[in-house]
């Protein structure tokens, strides 16, 4: 068994999993009905993964994507995302995974980016790791704040139920902000707010990049 005694932690790396393929199959199903359509879903998954939250709804929003399709979109590929690492990460071998270098530099940067956040989030209990999920940077988020919870000693269940409706009302505060603020600003709030949301994701790519080394 890959989660000896952990059948919740299995049941939730089985779910995501399960939930990854399905994606996948759907995305070459929309590739071949709709290329451009499936290209903007793969630009917006991987700004997601390299810059956080806001990159991934300004993209979205850019490519003209519905606020509740960008939502739904997000939200289940982040839900996924946590439902196969957060078990990796609180549970499994370390010398299962050692080969598997991608996966490794993942688990590896998420421990430590969630070890630097857990002082800040224990004093403020499930209230404080609520509102580092909710918060749109690419050091917060779902991923990170579910490790955060098991470092602070929740149980698997209470994470998850904490992270996933946290995450899901992040990303919906960040879509309704974002096209808000563009809709008072106009085009001058769009600039700035493209610059200010590139630096995060500079920034953010370059810990990262520091952290790997």
């Amino acid at each position: 068994m890959l989660f000896p005694g952990k059948q919740t932690e299995g049941l939730i790396f089985r779910l995501g999993c399960s939930s990854f393929i399905v994606q996948v199959i759907l995305l070459i199903i929309l590739w071949m009905i709709n290329p451009a359509l499936a290209a903007q879903i793969v630009a917006i998954i991987t700004a997601s993964l390299m810059g956080g939250r806001m990159a991934s709804v300004l993209t979205g929003l850019e490519f003209g994507i519905s606020s509740v399709a960008l939502i739904l979109l997000l939200a289940i590929f982040n839900a996924s995302w946590v439902l196969v690492f957060y078990p990796l990460i609180v549970t499994f071998s370390h010398h299962m995974m050692v080969k598997i270098k991608s996966v490794n530099k993942i688990i590896n940067a998420t421990k430590k980016t969630a070890e630097k956040q857990k002082e800040r989030i224990t004093q403020y209990g499930t209230w404080g790791l609520a509102f580092f999920v909710w918060l749109p940077f690419p050091w917060t988020g779902a991923l990170i704040g579910s490790v955060v919870g098991f470092l602070i000693g929740l149980s698997t269940k209470r994470t998850i139920l904490i992270v996933m409706p946290c995450m899901l009302l992040g990303i919906a505060s960040c879509v309704f902000g974002f096209k808000y603020l563009f809709l008072v600003t106009g085009s001058t709030g769009k600039i700035i707010t493209l610059l200010v949301v590139g630096g995060i994701i500079f920034s953010s790519l370059f810990f990262r990049l520091r952290d790997v080394e």
